[in-house]
């Protein structure tokens, strides 16, 4: 299984610190829901979301050195309502309307629509590498890690991706397109997975 680090025991400081990295390789893109809004505007709101990830127990990074940045959890798993109260309450005093727009038009969970049927599955909300260490082969670092919990327990893993540029790294990474939904300004929405596939050991006994 992967080894990445849970995010855990930092300062105020320092989560804003991951924030403001995490939120300015985002805001790096040239397309997708980012350009929708400002840079300092995408910069801000993924140092809120990174805060809230990291309130909930759920921001994981590949080292202490956190070259790339990882959220991921079960289908059952519960949102932490005081984190989620603390985000909104930031996204409503420290962002104007316009951004909050862009995330509500955002498409959300479209995964959750795509795999319905699925009793469980590995959610990934967000994957980020650190714009020094781009191109070095993290993203499959910080991958390995639940497309292996997802193996072992034999469901999917799954995420919602805004660029067909990142559709095709996730492909490289093992990953499949399930779903489109189209949104805003020639935007779309992609649903990806990665499911388990047979061992040759496997298929000889199928």
């Amino acid at each position: 299984m992967g080894s990445l680090i849970k995010v855990e025991n930092r300062s105020k400081e320092e989560i804003v610190e991951i924030g403001r990295k995490v939120g300015e390789a985002f805001a790096a893109e040239k397309s997708g829901i980012v350009t929708m809004v400002t840079k300092e505007q995408a910069v801000r709101a993924f140092e809120i979301i990174t805060d809230y990830y990291y309130r909930a127990g759920v921001l994981y990074t590949t080292s202490k050195k956190g070259e790339g940045y990882l959220v991921y959890w079960g289908k059952k798993t519960k949102s932490a309502m005081g984190p989620s109260l603390h985000m909104l309450k930031r996204f409503l005093c420290e962002l104007p309307p316009k951004a909050w727009a862009a995330a509500a038009g955002s498409g959300g969970n479209q995964y959750a629509k795509v795999f319905r049927k699925e009793p469980d599955y590995i959610v990934v909300s967000m994957v980020v590498v650190l714009r020094e260490f781009q191109g070095k082969g993290f993203m499959h670092k910080v991958l390995e890690q639940p497309f292996a919990e997802a193996a072992s327990k034999d469901i999917p893993c799954v995420l919602d991706t805004d660029t067909p540029l990142k559709v095709k790294k996730y492909i490289r990474c093992g990953m499949e397109l399930c779903g489109e939904k189209k949104l805003k300004r020639g935007i779309s929405l992609y649903t990806m997975a990665y499911c388990r596939k047979p061992d040759d050991a496997e298929r000889q006994n199928l």
